[in-house]
């Protein structure tokens, strides 16, 4: 049994820990989708992320209430611009860079606030088909 100094101390460890976990998993799917098509990699992704979202919606929500560290975000920003440059021939937007941070910040708030407020709709297919339409067509060619 770990001893914790404070309530401080509790919440950081179970938010590292929770943190270490997400991103493992993402790191995970980046590799699984990495030579699929960008629909069929995008859908993938919404699902994870919904996953994710599902398992447990009142710890996520406490944990990322202070939000994802800079230090991750960056890193999956930059996971998600190299995977859209590599499928530069598929993806419609210019800038990838910039695209791929905004279709992120995109899913996230929209799974995230579906969590928040509505999490019953996590497991509705029906959101999960529009969250990934809406990406599609924001960078498919």
């Amino acid at each position: 049994m770990q001893y914790f100094a404070n309530k401080e101390a509790l919440v950081a460890e179970v938010r590292r820990r929770y943190e270490d976990t997400f991103r493992e998993r993402m790191l995970i799917l980046t590799e699984a989708v990495a030579t699929r098509p960008l629909a069929e990699a995008i859908a993938e992704c919404v699902r994870a992320l919904i996953a994710v979202h599902r398992e447990d919606v009142g710890l996520h929500n406490a944990v990322s209430a202070a939000g994802v560290g800079d230090a991750e975000r960056r890193l999956f920003h930059q996971l998600a611009a190299g995977w859209l440059e590599a499928r530069r021939d598929e993806v419609r937007r210019p800038d990838r860079t910039l695209a791929a941070a905004i279709a992120l910040d995109v899913a996230e708030a929209l799974v995230h606030g579906v969590a928040h407020r509505t999490p019953e709709r996590l497991d509705d297919e029906a959101f999960a088909a529009e969250v990934t339409d809406l990406l599609v067509r924001y960078l498919a060619r």
